[in-house]
């Protein structure tokens, strides 16, 4: 199963979602305030979850968001092989 990564605008700042592979995961976490905050969050995320996975990942985040985390990043294809 690929990874997912969400983040979501909630109230004055930005909270998490994330599912692994193996079913690891959180919902509904602090992301940060400001869009920078939560794309570096959301970066972090999918380096532990989508990089890490064979299968790879992707990342769900509004535009102010997205437009911050590092293209390879955003989509996380699968390895091939594994």
């Amino acid at each position: 199963m690929r990874a997912t990564v969400v983040i979501s605008k909630r109230g004055e700042g930005y909270v998490s979602s994330a599912t692994g592979k193996f079913g690891g995961g959180h919902s509904g976490a602090r992301a940060g305030l400001t869009p920078y905050d939560a794309a570096a969050h959301a970066a972090g995320l999918m380096q532990r979850y989508a990089v890490t996975n064979t299968e790879g990942g992707d990342l769900m985040a509004p535009p102010e968001v997205l437009d911050l985390v590092p293209e390879q990043l955003r989509s996380v294809p699968a390895r091939e092989g594994e």
